[in-house]
């Protein structure tokens, strides 16, 4: 099966791309995680920075966990929850590993419930 991405968001259309022109898209339910979980309990968690500067978790359903890598995808590793909560235009958030030309400008509206 062929993920088609949003120009736009860079979501998955179908999986979490909630532009105008893919509204139909049903949004999924995201299950539980142990990263997350065990992210959380140490009070850090994994930023993974998509080409489109769109933050998320690394266990984001609008994500392949198979497609994280360079150059593609840049990630900040145990970033505090206060760095995933300013993330915007006026405090971008620079990929320390993998790509480190990326930024994100945005959270994913999906990861954004989660943490």
């Amino acid at each position: 099966m062929s993920e088609i991405r949003c120009e736009r968001c860079d979501l998955i259309v179908g999986l979490g791309c909630d532009c105008d022109s893919h509204r139909a898209a049903p949004r999924p339910t995201r299950p539980s995680s142990r990263s997350r979980q065990a992210g959380a309990a140490l009070g850090t968690t994994m930023i993974v920075i998509s080409p489109a500067g769109n933050a998320h978790l690394p266990d984001c359903l609008n994500l392949s966990e198979s497609e994280i890598r360079a150059p593609k995808f840049g990630w900040v590793p145990d970033a505090p929850p206060q760095k995933w909560r300013l993330i915007s235009e006026e405090r971008p958030l620079r990929a320390t590993h993998g790509n480190t030309n990326r930024v994100a400008t945005r959270i994913c509206g999906n990861c954004s419930e989660y943490l």
